[in-house]
């Protein structure tokens, strides 16, 4: 009798959480991550659930849950990993609101031919996204990173340039060194981002840097949405006077793990600290290769 249990090296690797924060003024405040689950190396499923939380008009939310799973695919043949995490009304300073934001990742993996994993971020979203109470409209350019769905054709995309449009702080290429460096002088959550956008303009690359930091929602067009004039907007970077930067939708790569964060807010201006979440991580590959 064939053994219908599937056995193998693979080691599963999924986490998720909705929101988490750290305020150093006007109030010291810490809120740890909620909602956050991580799946177990041999898969299996895994949730998590945060009740509503107020923070004296810092952060507050409505509700918060999170789940991660992984398991063989018999009718594909394919080892399958998830990672999602919602927050529903989530209100960050009054700056950042949204009735929802979703954040998924799927991951698959081939054992049989030991090719790369795939990734989906699909399923993804913001539901009535308003930021400095301007409504926002945010479409995730998910079909672009499905087309790049592994690293080494994210890695191909970046040395040929064909990626730029999606890289954070990307848009800041089209700012003189001058103005850049004001920027920074502004807004201190953005100090070191001339470094990176140096690196970008650079005439050659290397075929792999190792990590990619992109963003699927930095085609949004601040002034096109008829977001106010003082604030100013460079894809998924906002910049908003005397309170600081927020950042939408970003998605760091490595070799065998993608990280999607749908948003980061750093005050650093008025009040210091950061507040993120809609946050999942997933990998794919054997005990030997990740």
């Amino acid at each position: 009798m064939k053994c219908t249990r599937h056995h193998s090296q693979h080691m599963y690797h999924a986490s998720a959480y909705s929101v988490s924060a750290e305020f150093e003024r006007p109030k010291k405040h810490s809120l740890s991550p909620q909602a956050s689950v991580v799946l177990a190396g041999h898969g299996g499923h895994g949730s998590s659930r945060a009740s509503a939380y107020n923070a004296d008009g810092l952060i507050s939310f409505k509700n918060a849950y999170s789940e991660v799973g992984g398991s063989f695919d018999d009718c594909h043949g394919l080892h399958t990993t998830h990672a999602w995490s919602v927050v529903e009304g989530l209100n960050v300073a009054d700056m950042l609101t949204a009735d929802r934001v979703v954040a998924r990742m799927a991951v698959y993996y081939s054992p049989a031919d030991g090719s790369e994993a795939t990734y989906d971020i699909t399923g993804s979203y913001f539901e009535n996204l308003r930021i400095a109470g301007h409504p926002i409209e945010v479409k995730l350019a998910t079909r672009v990173f499905h087309d790049h769905d592994t690293y080494s054709k994210l890695a191909r995309g970046h040395r040929t340039r064909k990626t730029d449009p999606w890289l954070v702080g990307g848009k800041l290429m089209e700012l003189d060194d001058d103005k850049l460096g004001k920027l920074e002088d502004e807004y201190h959550a953005l100090i070191g981002m001339s470094g990176v956008v140096k690196e970008w303009k650079k005439p050659t690359r290397p075929e792999d840097r190792g990590g990619y930091w992109f963003s699927p929602a930095n085609d949004l067009d601040w002034k096109a949405q008829g977001g106010s004039s003082e604030i100013q907007g460079f894809g998924s970077i906002i910049c908003i006077p005397k309170f600081g930067v927020i950042r939408l939708a970003e998605m760091v790569v490595h070799h065998h793990s993608r990280t999607l964060r749908m948003f980061r807010v750093q005050m650093c201006s008025s009040g210091h600290g950061t507040t993120d979440g809609g946050t999942t991580t997933g990998s794919g590959g054997t005990a030997t290769t990740g």
